[in-house]
């Protein structure tokens, strides 16, 4: 009895221990849910709204251009594009999508690439391809891939190899491995398959080529070679071939195998395949793959909107609207896009000038990323929209859209609107810069049918500048193409070839030519302040000089005679300019100094330096490295460094201003952007003219060069034919620049009026003379007609100017 007492007794204590337990556990939950509530229920209120309140950015319209007159050289015009974008919670076919997309947008005439590449594509974008291979073809495509799979090794077997067998492996199987060479191993592979090649007859630049492209020549060319790879990148490279091969199925499994993945395992052993597809089927999937790639954007964020294309038509951007329930993600939206002025004539206006905006380089992006830019954005590339690009550049305006649990839009809210880019003035007035462009054209083109004109003669550039502000008042090059065609997929893939590429470099900044005689009067210049002669001893020319050990000859073969510091400079002599080389180079020893003191004068002028030209990317020129005794001869007559137009045009603009060197610009104002067109907004900035440095030469010599380039234009002199007889006087300089080939360049410099020059010209005509042939043949139309249109549209300017002293440094 008292046995069974004792057992009863321990059941109500269990059941106590249980219910203090399913207490103190319901009292956990309890304050655990009073924490999360009281406590931390403002950060997971904070967390929620993170998800449900997005930010996305308003695109903000670019500033304008506009000329000295206020008209508007480039502006923003709206055109529809389509967008991507998938929500949250959506689960998106983007393949289907940009399938069905392809049906609807105009593809733009893009080069299509050969089947190899379009499976490439297809491959890399993970998408796939509509084919059907009828059993003969799909059985001779196995055919192909089982010995590729054969021989590979097994996974237990890959440990055991070497460092060369394994690389091999990694290269049977489809993998790429970044650097399997040390240098000195790729050098003796590089030697050995150059012997190969050269007795093949192969023409495959090696020093181009990436080592795994080394490895592969060299591999397929047996070359006996050794490898050596670092412990950490074989044990690397170790687990990627086991990955791989683990992957590839063994060639009994290949008639399970789609076509699909056939074609896959085609392009990973790099087999050449030809696709069952129509011509039709091919440009349908290129047109598709070109959208998907950029659906499938990987610099931007998934909630932020991708441009899929750009300035669709209205009839396209219907269809969209009609089929928006097939196509989800996408949207056509309103979008601002630069529009250059169409010139009245229907040609190029300012080309190298305005330059152009597009989407941001890979490179680039970290860098545009870090200021504050979105993957999406379009920045200047070249001309003033890359150069002034943090002006022209709006604020985006922020939209915040509310979604539900779902990632549906149930509300926007904006929360700030965008705001427009600074407008930019420019200093030139667009009637003459279109003048010029015109006059341009038609003389070039007249000129090529001349007998005389080499074949080689291609083109011509001429640039305009005030010289004592600095102001680019015109710069065209002919031929040149229109700046819109960037802004039209389909036209600019029309063009590319053809007309854009050969005329896309700005050869105003980027290209240097041998400056020819249009460098004597520096020359003239240096021997004066040198003390090597003065403005009026003569010396007798005879049709050339002696140079060290080489006999230099003057362009005219009896000579011009008598000469002086003036009349050098009229005929253009030769003879004068190698003496005064041959006083500079006895004046001091060791004679390679002298080269110094032309490199001194030059950087003065502004010939061998920056120029500061309010343009991106300006070349400095080149400097010939070769220091021999006759070369400061060759120098003398502008036949030694090469300088680019802008450069000389900032050497002839400090000659006629009296020794000031200017800072040019295109740019005058800087204007805050404005949403009335309309309504000029406040300004911001003036750009005013900026003196870099004043030259060392004594004034009373720059008044001697200026005279003897006013003799160029009078009779006697090599420009007298085609800048005499206007109603303002000219100085200017001839040049003919040996190129060493067939044509040789002409040049032609000048300013006006010679009295207080208020325009400095440039004119460079590569490659259009044939030996003998006068420089201004060339050149001398095209400076005689802008000259003249210039003073139609400036009456005044040029023939009743006022004396003025040229502007002072800051």
């Amino acid at each position: 009895m008292e046995e069974e007492k004792k057992q009863k007794s321990t059941i109500p204590i269990r059941l106590n221990i249980l219910f203090v337990i399913v207490f103190l556990f319901f009292a956990a939950i309890i304050l655990r849910l009073a924490y999360v509530q009281l406590v931390e229920g403002e950060q997971y209120r904070h967390e929620l709204e993170k998800f449900s309140i997005r930010e996305l950015p308003i695109p903000a319209p670019r500033g304008r251009i506009l000329d000295k007159n206020g008209v508007v050289l480039v502006s923003n015009k709206p055109v529809y594009t389509v967008q991507y974008v998938e929500e949250q919670g959506q689960d998106i076919d983007e393949e289907k999508v940009a399938d069905r997309l392809a049906k609807i947008l105009i593809p733009d005439d893009s080069k299509i690439g050969t089947d190899q590449e379009l499976l490439k594509k297809t491959i890399e974008l993970r998408s796939t391809l509509p084919v059907g291979f009828n059993r003969e073809e799909t059985n001779e495509l196995k055919a192909k891939i089982t010995p590729m799979l054969q021989r590979l090794p097994q996974v237990d077997e890959v440990d055991a190899m070497t460092d060369l067998e394994l690389v091999k492996t990694a290269m049977f199987a489809g993998l790429r491995v970044r650097s399997p060479f040390q240098e000195k191993q790729r050098a003796e592979v590089e030697k050995k398959l150059s012997a190969i090649f050269k007795t093949n007859g192969n023409t495959l630049d090696l020093n181009s080529i990436s080592d795994w492209e080394m490895f592969k020549q060299a591999v397929k060319a047996n070359v006996d070679m050794k490898l050596s790879l670092d412990k950490e990148d074989r044990d690397d490279l170790v687990k990627e071939v086991k990955a791989q091969l683990r992957q590839l199925p063994t060639p009994d499994q290949l008639s399970t195998k789609s076509d699909m993945d056939l074609l896959r395992y085609a392009y990973m052993f790099e087999l050449d395949v030809v696709l069952p597809l129509t011509e039709e089927q091919r440009l349908h999937q290129w047109h598709k793959l070109s959208l998907l790639q950029e659906m499938r954007s990987p610099q931007l964020a998934s909630y932020i909107p991708r441009r899929v294309k750009t300035n669709i038509s209205s009839e396209e951007m219907f269809q969209i609207e009609e089929r928006r329930t097939e196509l989800p993600g996408i949207s056509v939206e309103l979008e601002p896009v630069r529009q250059i002025m169409q010139d009245p004539d229907g040609t190029p206006f300012a080309t190298h000038i305005l330059g152009y905006i597009n989407a941001i380089r890979p490179d680039s992006l970290k860098e545009y990323l870090a200021q504050g830019y979105n993957a999406i954005d379009r920045v200047g590339v070249t001309g003033l929209e890359s150069y002034y690009e943090r002006y022209l550049r709006g604020k985006d305006g922020i939209m915040e859209v509310h979604v539900n649990k779902n990632s549906e839009s149930v509300e926007k809210t904006m929360r700030q609107p965008a705001q427009p880019g600074n407008d930019l003035v420019l200093a030139l007035d667009w009637r003459f810069q279109s003048k010029v462009e015109a006059i341009l054209k038609e003389e070039v083109e007249a000129y090529k049918k001349l007998p005389a004109t080499p074949d080689e003669f291609k083109e011509t550039h001429v640039l305009v500048m005030n010289p004592n502000t600095g102001e680019i008042l015109a710069m065209a090059s002919y031929p040149d193409y229109d700046l819109n065609l960037y802004y039209d997929r389909k036209k600019f893939n029309e063009n590319y070839s053809s007309l854009i590429l050969p005329n896309e470099a700005n050869r105003f900044i980027y290209t240097p030519y041998p400056p020819a005689s249009t460098y004597k009067p520096l020359s003239v210049m240096i021997a004066l302040e040198e003390g090597l002669t003065t403005p009026t001893e003569t010396i007798y020319d005879s049709g050339g000089y002696s140079v060290g050990n080489a006999y230099k000859r003057n362009w005219r073969p009896g000579g011009h005679g008598p000469v002086n510091a003036r009349r050098a400079l009229q005929v253009s002599n030769n003879t004068y300019m190698y003496i005064m080389a041959d006083r500079l180079l006895k004046k001091s020893s060791p004679w390679q100094n002298q080269f110094r003191i032309l490199d001194y004068y030059n950087a003065q002028f502004g010939l061998g330096v920056k120029t500061g030209i309010d343009l991106p990317g300006e070349n400095k020129g080149w400097e010939n490295p070769y220091l021999n005794y006759g070369n400061l001869a060759d120098a003398m007559i502008g036949q030694y460094d090469l300088f680019t137009p802008m450069q000389i045009a900032q050497y002839v603009s400090t000659i006629a201003n009296g020794g000031y060197r200017v800072r040019p610009h295109l740019v005058k104002e800087i204007r805050r952007g404005t949403t009335d067109p309309q309504e000029p907004g406040q300004t911001l900035s003036i750009i005013e003219p900026e003196v870099l440095n004043r030259v060392t030469i004594d004034p009373k010599y720059i008044q001697v060069i200026k005279e003897g380039m006013r003799m160029v234009t009078q009779p006697g002199g090599t420009a007298v034919r085609d800048l005499s007889n206007l109603p303002f006087a000219v100085a200017a300089k001839t040049g003919t620049a040996q190129t060493g080939r067939k044509a040789e360049n002409a040049l032609l410099v000048g300013f006006a009026p010679y009295e207080n020059p208020q325009l400095v010209f440039v004119v460079i005509a590569p490659n259009s003379l044939k030996d003998g042939t006068s420089s201004s043949a060339a050149t001398g139309p095209v400076s005689r007609r802008l000259l003249e249109a210039y003073n139609e549209l400036n009456p005044g300017v040029l023939t009743s100017v006022p004396p003025k002293t040229p502007a002072q440094g800051q």
